[in-house]
């Protein structure tokens, strides 16, 4: 149970994609219990977890931030690798999407409240920060955090001149054990805030620096939504997963705020949370006002968030059915076979880009890799030198049976400073005792002359 009475926090764990999730149990949290939010001492996250934390810490609308992550979803998806494709660049938008939305006092507003969890690079240890100069030194560490390798990039990004990549490589849930820290996690497992767990019977979990995954197939179908998103309709309902989930969070730790009742979700319900107007609806406006999104898979939302979904599906008109595809594919091949070479020139032009807007850091990222390089060399030959330094062990010969190797280096060292205490000395036995083992005394001869000497 939460003590509200004394200092709680709170901690995002990194999800990439799934940061939908967050959109949906924040939500919830600001219509339900906004205490829980406002007054907390700390916000901690890593990696997308990070971005929702300083979203919450510096008071942007959720309907902004839930607009630009279905957006970025959506570019992703028009892409033939997805966000693997060259001319996608993830933290470009992440980057855009922050200086558009943050305040320009935003340093000030989360200073000493949010803490971003970043891995530095040269030795891989957990860094939490949380005092920003300014608002673009706060942007690089949001940046930083989010930085995968390879999936990202090649070159992590610098925060203070040093370079870091994604906090979830080394801490993913930020002080998840310290006590009255609710663990905010879009995967189900052992967190306080998580989806439920689909299967009860199953006892196998993972855990990735410290947040913990249960083993089953709706886990699975999460991680892939990280780094691969899916359809826009199935994110939808992803954001009211997390709604739900964080109301039963809510109800089972008595935190629902009398001054925020709960909402008649009938009335909610009969508003038209978005309004398209065409040719095709005019007369028959019930059947086609969300022909893009099923209204029941969003009913508990609020209307903001509500309007954002319905209008990021009516885009992509990801439920238009087979029909429509089936439609557009004859132009699609066509398109494809008067252009053949486009996909390799579209790369091109792509990876172009990104070399022109390396070109000016080209120096300063070289000469980190030399550095590292450098570095890595050095310890190398160190470590090689401090071992030719060792004295070399004497080993058993490995030819002879154990039974017959009386001597054991580990019981009898060679040198006399390596000797233990414990080694056994040798003294003679000066009791008057008689031994145990009498001695035979060997024969006398006798003086008795040989039979016939006279």
């Amino acid at each position: 149970m939460l003590d509200l009475e004394r200092d709680w926090s709170l901690s995002f764990a990194g999800c990439g994609f799934m940061g939908i999730y967050y959109v949906g149990v924040n939500s919830c949290i600001l219509e339900r219990c906004p205490r829980l939010i406002r007054d907390a001492s700390r916000i901690y996250g890593a990696s997308a977890g990070a971005l929702m934390a300083a979203v919450m810490s510096a008071g942007v609308p959720l309907e902004k931030c839930c607009s630009d992550l279905m957006s970025m979803a959506r570019r992703a998806r028009s892409h033939p690798l997805g966000p693997l494709h060259p001319s996608f660049n993830l933290l470009q938008m992440v980057k855009d999407s922050l200086l558009s939305n943050l305040p320009e006092n935003a340093h000030i507003l989360v200073s000493g409240r949010l803490c971003v969890s970043l891995t530095r690079v040269p030795d891989g240890k957990n860094v939490l920060v949380s005092e920003f100069r300014s608002r673009d030194e706060l942007v690089e560490a949001l940046i930083c955090s989010c930085f995968v390798p390879l999936y990202c990039g090649v070159v992590p990004p610098t925060y203070r001149g040093v370079h870091y990549v994604d906090g979830a490589a080394s801490d993913n849930l930020p002080r998840c054990c310290t006590k009255n820290t609710v663990t905010i996690s879009a995967y189900a497992g052992e967190s306080d805030l998580c989806p439920p767990c689909g299967n009860k019977l199953s006892f196998y979990q993972v855990r990735f620096n410290n947040v913990s995954i249960q083993v089953n197939a709706e886990n699975m179908y999460r991680v892939t939504s990280t780094f691969f998103p899916p359809e826009q309709q199935a994110l939808a309902e992803i954001c009211h997963s997390g709604y739900v989930d964080a109301l039963r969070f809510l109800q089972e730790n008595n935190l629902i705020s009398s001054e925020c009742p709960m909402r008649n979700l009938e009335m909610v319900a009969t508003k038209p949370c978005c309004k398209e107007v065409t040719e095709s609806n005019k007369k028959n406006p019930v059947q086609n006002r969300h022909q893009w999104l099923d209204p029941q898979l969003i009913e508990k939302l609020p209307v903001p968030i509500k309007r954002v979904l319905c209008e990021s599906c009516r885009e992509t008109q990801s439920s238009a059915g087979l029909l429509s595809h089936m439609m557009k594919l004859p132009k699609k091949m066509t398109s494809f076979l008067q252009l053949p070479s486009l996909p390799p020139i579209e790369s091109a032009y792509s990876l172009a880009q990104r070399l022109v807007q390396w070109i000016p850091g080209v120096h300063r990222e070289v000469s980190w890799l030399y550095s590292v390089g450098g570095d890595n060399s050095r310890q190398a030959q160190t470590t090689t030198m401090e071992d030719s330094g060792r004295e070399p062990v004497v080993r058993r010969w490995k030819s002879l049976p154990s039974d017959l190797n009386l001597w054991d280096h580990l019981l009898l060292p060679l040198t006399p400073a390596d000797t233990p205490t414990s080694t056994p000395s040798f003294t003679w036995n000066t009791s008057n005792e008689p031994e145990k083992q009498t001695l035979t005394p060997p024969p006398t001869p006798t003086d008795n002359p040989a039979p016939g000497t006279g």
